[in-house]
């Protein structure tokens, strides 16, 4: 190779190898551009698949997403996030052996609602039962003790008429007469008794059963307390950015509030937003604190928010 060819060559090489340095400065800067500028654009969500078995429809879905985006961006005062058909972002429903566990556990919920509701039935039922009871035993005794006041008086008349020199036949007639109004009482009150005896055994047996019921009851919650007791994390979703490909995958949810919450939190995550101290906000790394049925973001979340978006206080 002759010395010109040889420097034309080299300096080919040093082209080439300036270009490819450029490509790869160019292609990093492109990337530290996009994380360093977040919110400069909307990031946009679209729904992806959707396992049957969470028996949420695609619709139910996008509203989520929509609802979600409009409060994170409330939450920046600026459109940050937003639904879309074609979103750079895919949020999927995966059915996985934790949203099994979760669904037991609803089945366990459900049996221990339908147990609670059953017996607030009885025990209203065997308050019932009680108040019955006790104002027919007022009653009875009641009647006795006026039963008791006719009987001592007519014995006081008796003891009376005995003094007087015996009964006239007026006076026996009106003293049969006392008498058999005296043994209608007591006979009645005798069978009142009777069903207050009756009355009193089927409270009692209703009261055992009562107390079964109470018993599975408290069996049941030590099981479930045994089988799904413990902290969660949110482990119920993922967000992977991969190459150009981003998504969001939620594996696990006990309820629409929950698929919310997890959502919202792998969304912050999207935006760039890590996890914060406050055990009441989003973006804590624990779920259980966060309050309130609907989506409520902290002074934390909020700060981090505006931290990530370079939105200053005025």
């Amino acid at each position: 190779m002759s010395p010109g060819i040889f420097k034309l060559f080299n300096a080919l090489l040093l082209v080439v190898a300036g270009f490819l340095f450029l490509l790869f400065v160019s292609g990093k800067d492109s990337d530290t551009m996009q994380n360093t500028i977040p919110c400069s654009e909307p990031l946009t969500f679209q729904v992806g698949e959707i396992d049957e078995r969470f028996n949420i429809s695609e619709e139910r879905m996008t509203e989520v997403l929509r609802n979600i985006s409009r409060a994170w961006s409330q939450a920046a005062g600026a459109e940050i996030m937003k639904y879309s058909n074609d979103g750079e972002i895919q949020v999927n429903l995966v059915y996985d052996s934790e949203q099994q566990i979760t669904d037991r556990e609803l089945q366990y919920r459900e049996r221990l609602s339908r147990e609670e509701q059953e017996i607030s039935r009885l025990e209203a039922e065997h308050q019932q039962m009680t108040e019955q009871f006790d104002q027919k035993t007022t009653d009875y005794r009641h009647d006795s003790a006026d039963l008791q006041q006719k009987i001592d008086q007519m014995n006081e008349w008796v003891n009376e008429q005995n003094s007087a020199g015996g009964f006239t036949e007026d006076k026996l007639d009106l003293f049969k007469e006392r008498e058999a109004q005296i043994n209608r009482k007591a006979n009645e009150l005798n069978y009142r008794a009777e069903q207050l005896s009756v009355r009193a055994k089927e409270i009692n047996r209703f009261m055992d059963n009562l107390n079964d019921k109470i018993d599975q009851k408290n069996q049941l919650i030590k099981e479930y307390n045994n089988t799904f007791s413990g902290t969660r994390r949110f482990t119920q979703g993922t967000y992977q950015w991969v190459g150009n490909r981003r998504w969001i995958n939620v594996y696990q949810f006990a309820s629409q509030r929950e698929l919310e919450l997890v959502l919202a939190h792998e969304m912050g995550h999207a935006i760039g937003i890590e996890h914060v101290d406050n055990p009441q906000s989003v973006m804590h790394h624990l779920m259980g604190s966060q309050a309130g049925p609907e989506l409520q973001f902290t002074d934390e979340d909020i700060l981090a928010l505006k931290k990530i978006c370079g939105i200053t206080e005025d």
